[in-house]
């Protein structure tokens, strides 16, 4: 994860560009990618395909020729999206098109101008004293032109058609935590899900941030009957406890789950509402029109976010492992979970079908046979057991399976 991440953390990954086309082909080199392409000035409900953008070269430099500030020293140093430039301004002039971080003076701003185009530059505000003369020479060789909003999607086909979508945001050049530690966990993800017997199809799309998911949902409206649950994941290699944000709806079976896993899991983490805690593309997904369940596990905040300091200095990859982990702990309940319906009458004769358990063994299963045979009379699941009795639910469903194998219990429905 930590190799993906290195390789493509200062790439120009900007919504529609060269550097963002390059990293899905990277990715589609680890796991299968289907890449959907949109073009420039397709309608995608209420917004427009962007044109994509390129830049070459820019940099800040007095009248006497020093030069103040240099893109090829920082990808950073220009906004996303800036208007071409060639000419001298006044300090004035300058000033205005200047971007600086007041909490974080030694650090250059990541800025973007996606929608609202002009053009500008991102420096350290520590940098701004050097500011000393009355004339500047600014140049930025950018370009716009046609091009293609790039999608990839790992599918992998389940028994149903019903489908787990797992997002991950690749844009946003020079930043490490944000979102590649999402990418590269959702990457491991579907490379341990594909070697699965799944009941769910899983979607794992790779995306620029909001009008990617916009673009893609739009042109594929056909898929949103067969989305069930969503989860964003983002922001987790820092050094910080888990956030969970939950669904729009807030108490769906994807946010039990989730917090079932965490509790059960982590020594602390926290949980907001929906939009409180990260604002990204759950909107589009768990927003009008769609309205998918979807949760968001990330690590936010952060002091570095959205600075130069999101560098590979914050990130470890234990802290991501942990966070993919937890992500296919709650995909495994999700897929796994079953309502059985009990086929007996009386108490079970454990021992006489090897089910009887050692306290000292498992304390908790021996605690809570009784309390599961109680509770298989076809109005909860699997999980809904473990979860009110608070016990492992792989445990509770070892011992269902083991039921269901001896005709005990059936699953409902079958």
């Amino acid at each position: 994860m930590m190799k993906l991440i290195e390789d493509l953390w200062f790439k120009r990954r900007d919504i529609i560009s060269d550097g963002f086309d390059e990293s899905l082909e990277y990715i589609s080199t680890i796991i299968p990618l289907k890449i959907h392409k949109i073009p420039s000035g397709i309608k995608c409900w209420t917004w427009e395909v962007p044109e994509k953008w390129c830049v070459r070269e820019a940099y800040i430099e007095d009248l006497d020729g020093n030069r103040i500030l240099d893109l090829k020293n920082h990808p950073l140093h220009v906004v996303s999206y800036s208007l071409p430039i060639s000419k001298v301004v006044s300090k004035e002039e300058l000033l205005k098109h200047l971007h600086a971080s007041s909490e974080r003076p030694d650090a250059i701003p990541f800025e973007f101008k996606y929608y609202e185009r002009d053009w500008g530059f991102c420096i350290q505000k520590r940098k701004l004293k050097e500011l000393t003369k009355d004339k500047y020479k600014v140049f930025i060789d950018s370009d716009f032109e046609k091009g293609d909003l790039k999608i990839g999607d790992c599918t992998i086909k389940g028994k149903t058609d019903k489908t787990i979508i797992l997002v991950a945001h690749l844009c946003h050049p020079a930043q490490a935590n944000d979102d590649l530690t999402g990418v590269a966990a959702l990457v491991e993800i579907a490379k341990e899900m594909s070697k699965k017997d799944n009941y769910y199809t899983y979607k794992f799309l790779f995306v620029p941030e909001t009008i990617g998911s916009i673009a893609y949902l739009s042109q594929n409206e056909d898929i949103i009957s067969e989305l069930e649950y969503g989860i964003f994941l983002e922001m987790i290699g820092n050094d910080n406890v888990h956030f969970l944000q939950l669904t729009r709806q807030g108490n769906t079976r994807l946010d039990r789950i989730a917090k079932y896993v965490m509790k059960r899991k982590l020594k602390n983490f926290k949980e907001g509402p929906f939009r409180a805690i990260v604002a990204n593309d759950e909107i589009v997904f768990n927003g009008p029109g769609v309205n998918i369940p979807m949760i968001s596990i990330s690590r936010f905040p952060y002091p570095e976010y959205h600075t130069s300091d999101d560098n590979l200095d914050i990130i470890s990859e234990q802290r991501i492992e942990q966070s993919k982990n937890l992500t296919l702990d709650i995909l495994n309940i999700i897929d796994s979970d079953y309502t059985p319906k009990r086929q007996f009458k009386g108490p079970i004769f454990l021992s006489k079908y090897g089910l009887w358990v050692d306290w000292r063994i498992n304390q908790e299963l021996s605690r809570n046979i009784e309390k599961i045979m109680l509770n298989l009379e076809g109005d909860k699941t699997v999980f809904d057991i473990a979860e009110e009795l608070d016990m492992d639910f792989n445990d509770a469903l070892e011992f269902v399976n083991k039921l269901k194998a001896f005709k005990l219990v059936l699953e409902k429905g079958n």
